[in-house]
């Protein structure tokens, strides 16, 4: 019986094996106006055009994959690439808001370059960028000041201009946004950059980070939104749903939204979740 049971978990455990990735990234040589990024991508294991995957983390992320998304979606036959944002662990410059934008803009301009179609066989009208929390945020702003983005997922996104409106009403709670904010920087955190310059411009500039107010430059994309029911760090009534009710005001045809009955992590659904984006763009 005891031989019998190890047979049985060695074959279980086979089949799991299965289910991961095999596929090694290789990294590639992404720059945003010289600025080189910490990047990689995981070639799908396809010799046809396949969809690609610009995978965005979240704040301050991580140097692997947003919530192990990358190994999961490539071996559902997605190219995936993930980069660390200007200014952040081994990426060059400084980071900022308009920088990551930029950054999103930089790799959809290397996925949709000749050669790399070529390289990683990339179907360049199916071109993805995916992100979550913070980066979901930057895959909203990145699709509404960039024409070229047409498919947009984000997953448990913020409102820039939510907590900069407080900032600017209210000196402390901008003294407990800056420390908590801080805590990423240097000394002790990845990221780089003059934060009390960053912030300057961010006060100067709201309205660019206001998605609602943006909302008619998304009309022309597809969009999915992924939330989870139980989420205390991105509320989907103050951060998600105005803009989805927005784009719904608008007539926007291709827009939809998935609720998971999970917090801000999404540990209790990931392959469900990672399911959920292969359905979409497979169907999109």
């Amino acid at each position: 019986m005891k031989t019998l049971k190890v047979i049985l978990l060695l074959i279980l455990a086979g089949s799991s094996l299965k289910l991961v990735s095999q596929v090694n990234p290789v990294s590639i040589d992404l720059r945003n106006n010289g600025v080189k990024l910490d990047a990689k991508l995981f070639p799908a294991k396809k010799t046809d055009k396949v969809p690609t995957i610009i995978l965005l983390h979240g704040f301050p992320g991580n140097q692997s994959s947003p919530l192990g998304l990358a190994e999961k979606l490539n071996n559902a036959g997605f190219n995936i690439l993930v980069f660390n944002y200007q200014g952040s662990y081994l990426s060059e410059g400084n980071f900022g808001f308009d920088n990551c934008i930029d950054n999103v803009s930089a790799t959809f301009n290397f996925l949709a370059d000749r050669g790399n179609q070529t390289r990683f066989n990339i179907d360049t009208s199916r071109i993805v960028v995916c992100g979550y929390s913070f980066g979901g945020t930057i895959a909203i702003e990145s699709g509404m000041y960039n024409d070229k983005i047409r498919n947009i997922i984000s997953i448990a996104n913020d409102d820039h201009s939510v907590s900069l409106k407080k900032v600017a009403a209210d000196s402390a709670y901008r003294n407990g946004y800056n420390q908590f904010i801080a805590k990423s920087f240097e000394p002790a955190g990845p990221f780089r950059g003059d934060l009390k310059a960053q912030m300057e411009l961010y006060l100067q500039n709201i309205d660019r980070y206001d998605l609602v107010k943006n909302a008619e430059k998304l009309k022309t994309k597809n969009l999915l939104f992924i939330v989870g029911w139980q989420d205390k760090t991105s509320f989907l009534e103050v951060n998600t749903l105005p803009l989805y009710r927005k784009l719904q005001q608008l007539n926007v045809v291709n827009i939809s939204i998935k609720g998971f009955e999970s917090d801000h992590r999404f540990n209790n659904v990931i392959d469900d979740l990672a399911d959920t984006i292969t359905e979409w763009i497979k169907n999109n």
